[in-house]
């Protein structure tokens, strides 16, 4: 028997999905670290790398959308995300010309998401953790990079890249805590063991 498997172990991130969320993680942080040193980058070239950004992102919540062991409800929710982060990636490669513009799209993306995750967590008890934070941090940088005024792309690219570089190591954090915190003791609920 694997050594991370325990007798009455459950994975809430089963099928693909935990997977999907470390390659998620990863290409946050490596499109974070390329958009914000990337001197004299153009509108197209940023609009080009955040819409594939949230075009793999929005597959990827497909995926853990299907592979996870979630409610179906909740399911749902999480796929209802990835198609409005692929329908925003669409947005971003149509170009608006604006950085300003650009900036909403990818703060709607977040805040989507952001809500989501944090719903998900709050009503799946087989997720340990805080993985609830992770989702209100997701909304919080969503919201806070749609309401700055970008004029410039280059500040535009430092702030989302260092958010997409918390974001990404968030998610890797985040599976890390379900992969070695998830016991399931039958009959017992996560909020029963809190109380």
């Amino acid at each position: 028997m694997p050594e991370n498997e325990l007798e009455g172990r459950t994975e809430p991130l089963a099928g693909g999905a935990r997977q999907a969320i470390l390659v998620a993680g990863a290409c946050s942080m490596i499109v974070g670290v390329v958009i914000a040193v990337w001197p004299h980058k153009s509108l197209p070239t940023a609009e080009l790398l955040f819409g594939l950004y949230l075009l793999l992102n929005g597959g990827l919540q497909m995926i853990v959308a299907f592979g996870a062991k979630f409610a179906p409800v909740l399911r749902a929710l999480v796929f209802v995300s990835g198609v409005l982060s692929i329908l925003l990636a669409m947005l971003c490669f149509s170009g608006g010309n604006s950085a300003l513009l650009l900036s909403f799209w990818i703060a709607l993306a977040w805040s989507i998401r952001g809500i989501c995750h944090a719903t998900v967590a709050s009503w799946a008890d087989e997720l340990p953790g805080r993985q609830e934070v992770f989702g209100l941090a997701t909304m919080v940088l969503g919201i806070l990079v749609g309401v700055l005024p970008f004029d410039s792309l280059d500040a535009l690219g430092v702030v989302v890249g260092l958010c997409l570089i918390l974001i990404g190591t968030m998610e890797v954090l985040s599976v890390a805590a379900v992969r070695h915190g998830v016991v399931d003791l039958p009959g017992v609920s996560r909020r029963q063991l809190r109380a």
